[in-house]
């Protein structure tokens, strides 16, 4: 996207998901009435804070009313993105009770353990299972990615759900991987590296077929030009070439998402429940809708 985030708390929230996912059944998640606890936790990796609220690194539990696990996680994550407090409307948060409302929907976090045990000796690697599948051609900042099939090997306390995880979450994000991680490459192989935590993960691109590994699902449809400088809200679009994306999770199609955003550059604005992320470049249509998409400046057209 145009910007990437600076924080590391949305690493945290793809493995909460991807832990509650595991853990519930095929039908629709339905939001929690009552205050229930959800099964999975969610894992803080440094110590950070929202405004007031203090939040040291460890494990979460995480108790949810009229919401879903999975929209607490999300909502969690990008609260942790906003650490002065100023969380987005209508939310509120509540520094001695760590939790947070917004009227009608509500949830809250308890410190479930201490921090993440010592990572193991440096060096020492572990080979993930199976490949993650890279399903088109992709790039993070000016390092290619080609389609085919990815060995991801962890070290320094990374799990292969949390490398899987963040890689995915990397490669929506084309404009380069967001401090504290950086990216170098050699040959067939990718590391990267969280330069304030020491989690570390290498990717190899290999031959062969996807055998269980994390996989991709996010989607990028055709290229779109913007023929002149323009904006959408907050959301500053230069002219040039663009990709349209439609992040994992997305239910749209390119064909409404395409359309949705001539309509937003036609307006200047996005209307009512949509939402634009000026820092991401992305557009959902509610903080928890799976109604969403992105855009994607293509490397020299922009600008």
């Amino acid at each position: 996207m145009l910007k990437g985030l600076t924080r590391v708390g949305l690493l945290a929230a793809l493995i909460a998901v991807l832990a509650a996912t595991a853990a519930t059944v095929t039908a629709a998640p339905v939001a929690e009435t009552a205050a229930t606890r959800c099964p999975a936790t969610f894992q803080v990796l440094h110590n950070d804070k929202i405004g007031a609220m203090s939040l040291p690194a460890g494990a979460y539990y995480v108790t949810v009313s009229n919401l879903t696990c999975a929209q607490a996680s999300v909502l969690f994550a990008d609260f942790l993105q906003d650490y002065d407090g100023d969380l987005t409307y209508p939310w509120r948060g509540n520094a001695k009770a760590k939790s947070f409302t917004n009227g009608s929907s509500s949830f809250s976090v308890k410190l479930a353990g201490k921090t993440p045990p010592a990572p193991p000796t440096p060096g020492n690697q572990v080979t993930c299972p199976g490949t993650f599948s890279v399903l088109h051609n992709d790039r993070i900042g000016s390092v290619p990615f080609p389609r085919g099939q990815y060995q991801l090997k962890v070290q320094r306390g990374l799990t292969c759900a949390q490398a899987s995880s963040q890689f995915a979450l990397f490669l929506d994000q084309p404009s380069g991987v967001n401090a504290p991680w950086s990216l170098s490459i050699n040959g067939l192989t990718a590391s990267f590296q969280d330069n304030m935590g020491g989690f570390a993960f290498t990717t190899t691109k290999v031959g062969g077929s996807n055998t269980g590994g994390g996989g991709r699902t996010a989607v990028t449809c055709t290229t779109f030009r913007v023929l002149h400088n323009d904006h959408v809200g907050s959301l500053y679009v230069p002219k040039g070439s663009y990709d349209i994306v439609l992040p994992v999770g997305s239910t749209m199609s390119c064909a409404a998402a395409q359309k949705q955003f001539v309509a937003f550059l036609d307006a200047e604005n996005v209307p009512s429940p949509w939402i634009v992320d000026a820092n991401n470049a992305t557009f959902s249509r509610g903080y928890s809708s799976t109604i969403k998409f992105g855009i994607d400046p293509i490397k020299g057209s922009v600008g």
